[in-house]
């Protein structure tokens, strides 16, 4: 979070993924094969990520440790698209996600910090939005690059290889924080929110594509990945 001078791991979190109907568009630049698909977060049936702690310095001097999970709360979507140049195809992609930060429960120096049952950002997450009218409304936006050169592995980020995505977040002001009548979101609002918020997020191949049993030597039984990518800065 840049207004904390820090960073936080976000943890291994599960995406269902449904492909929807591949395009082949021509274009002048180049034949290109666009792959979307729409899914969600799954954590224990919500949609959203395992709840995660964040510790921090809060103002510069005050440690701070805060329970939070990342709560979807609209359609996630994934859009590839693939430039067929021989001998080396390139790839962009975008993975849209309306979400929401919920903080659980906090410390500030080691005294509990009542933050009540309803504490979390007024409005999604939000980055700056290359088609707005096609895509509305607050939401992250996360990009991956990539190549596929026949042969050869792929490199950078493929929608069903997986690797890299970045984006810059703003963090809402936060609303519903506190408990026995104190009102704290002022105080989580000045801490914690802002632009300027780098994200990187490691995603994994997709593990089952296109068959009705999902193999068991790529995905558990509730069709999740074995393959676990290790995280990045």
């Amino acid at each position: 979070m840049r207004k904390l001078n820090g960073a936080n791991l976000i943890p291994l979190s599960c995406i269902q993924v449904e492909q929807g109907l591949i395009e082949f568009v021509e274009r002048p630049d180049a034949f290109h094969v666009i792959t979307p698909a729409e899914g969600g977060l799954s954590y224990q049936g919500r949609r959203q990520t395992p709840p995660f702690k964040a510790t921090f310095l809060t103002f510069g001097f005050v440690p701070t440790t805060a329970t939070v999970v990342l709560e979807q709360v609209g359609p996630l979507t994934m859009r590839g698209d693939m430039a067929l140049t021989f001998p080396v195809n390139t790839a962009l992609a975008h993975v849209r996600v309306p979400v929401v930060l919920r903080v659980l429960d906090a410390e500030v120096n080691g005294t509990p910090l009542e933050v009540g049952p309803s504490c979390r950002t007024e409005s999604p997450l939000k980055s700056v939005e290359p088609e707005p009218e096609k895509y509305p409304g607050d939401h992250l936006v996360l990009v991956g690059r990539g190549e596929y050169e026949y042969g050869q592995d792929s490199k950078g980020y493929l929608v069903l290889d997986g690797g890299p995505l970045t984006g810059e977040a703003f963090i809402p002001a936060f609303t519903g924080c506190g408990a026995d009548g104190e009102n704290i979101d002022r105080l989580l609002t000045a801490a914690i929110s802002g632009p300027g918020n780098y994200i990187k997020q490691i995603q994994s191949p997709v593990c089952s594509v296109g068959v009705p049993e999902a193999p068991a030597e790529l995905c558990t039984e509730d069709r999740q990945p074995r393959q676990i990518p290790k995280p990045e800065r």
